[in-house]
């Protein structure tokens, strides 16, 4: 782990959305903002300290999921300090305190998944722990399973508010886990590690009886993907995951936001990717170059971003629309993951996925229903939900 160049102020500026989404009040950012001069240092002024004082000061005014969602900010974007660690620590200690209050009823299970990759990292007898949290409708029983991941720095405890109202809304089991080499997962970020999340899959269909899918957000978009080529799971939702489908090039050294520290602390490095590492890193990741785009068979794939992220090429995500099976969502006017359009996305990916892993006349009714706010914000008409 690493630290890296990153301007504290234009990290909170741009990550204001996404932090005020996941639950934190936009008046907490806003004055995070205004208290924080340092990324990395631990005097009054930096990253963690602030955070950890709006955490603390949610602790007592007795608000323990707001105070998680602090301690979660304190450590984004990565364990690269023992400050971050302390601050990961303390988010779950308090995540966990909170749980009973929450709308969803909540069930942490710690499973150990078959992985062998030729090192011992993170294994222990040909296995790796994967903490799950599970939410799902206090009443009744979960038509379906999804799992949820987020990317290389939002992870299972920030996507809190998104897992409960999917399994509120629909009716899944939703299975909220952090992405190798992210939050609580003891490997690296390889290219192989879809197989631990292939296996999560297949547990979690055995013990259920039930259909899987996947919803992965940005990097967790990226698994979605090859785990639908793969045919691993029933369906899957890759909201603005990198693939290679296109074969775009990616200066991934010069990614806004510090987004190569974060990818390489993902990757377990000891400091900044070289232009060897990346080019390495691009072609293994690449789902075109593993031949994954020329597989006739697979599982229903839905391909959603914005159509001016500041990330991802515009044809990892439409490199997608010609596979059977898969239909693309752009979104025009948004940026990476379509945050701007979040309500209306996230709605139509509740109506697409649970007409697949709930196929009755009455869920394919209410996938068209809830797709008709988002179509007017589509780019083209060849890309409509209806592909």
């Amino acid at each position: 782990m690493f630290t890296f160049p990153a301007d504290p102020q234009e990290i909170v500026d741009e990550r204001a959305r996404q932090f005020t989404a996941c639950g934190i009040p936009a008046r907490v950012v806003a004055a995070a903002r205004d208290e924080i001069d340092d990324m990395w240092g631990m005097g009054p002024g930096g990253w963690v300290p602030v955070w950890a004082r709006h955490a603390e000061r949610a602790d007592r005014d007795g608000d323990l999921l707001l105070s998680a969602l602090c301690w979660g900010a304190a450590r984004f974007p990565a364990l690269a300090t023992p400050g971050r660690r302390f601050a990961y620590e303390q988010q779950l200690e308090c995540y966990l305190a909170a749980a009973p209050r929450f709308r969803a009823a909540f069930k942490r299970q710690i499973l150990h998944i078959p992985w062998a990759d030729g090192t011992t990292d993170g294994t222990t007898d040909g296995t790796t722990p994967v903490p799950v949290h599970f939410l799902r409708r206090p009443y009744g029983r979960p038509r379906g399973v999804l799992i949820l991941s987020g990317g290389v720095d939002t992870w299972k405890m920030d996507l809190h508010r998104l897992a409960s109202a999917t399994a509120l809304a629909t009716g899944l089991l939703v299975a909220a886990i952090d992405m190798p080499g992210t939050g609580e997962s003891a490997v690296p970020l390889t290219s192989g590690a879809d197989r631990i999340l292939a296996g999560l899959a297949e547990r979690l269909r055995a013990e259920h009886a039930l259909p899987v899918g996947f919803l992965g957000l940005s990097f967790g978009g990226h698994w979605a993907a090859k785990l639908a080529l793969l045919g691993e799971v029933d369906a899957a939702v890759d909201l603005g995951g990198p693939t290679g489908a296109a074969g775009e090039p990616v200066d991934v050294l010069n990614l806004p936001y510090g987004m190569a520290g974060i990818i390489g602390n993902a990757l377990h490095l000891d400091a900044l990717p070289t232009p060897a590492q990346v080019a390495e890193q691009l072609q293994a990741f690449s789902l075109r170059a593993q031949g994954l785009l020329d597989r006739p068979d697979g599982a229903p794939l839905l391909a959603v971003n914005g159509a001016d992220d500041q990330y991802i090429p515009r044809g990892d995500t439409t490199g997608l629309a010609g596979r059977p099976g898969t239909a693309v969502w752009l979104v025009r006017g948004a940026t990476h993951c379509a945050p701007e359009r979040f309500r209306p996305v996230i709605l139509a990916i509740w109506g697409w996925l649970t007409a697949r892993l709930t196929a009755r006349p009455a869920t394919a009714l209410a996938e068209r229903a809830a797709r008709l706010p988002l179509t007017p914000h589509l780019v083209t008409p060849h890309l409509s939900p209806r592909a």
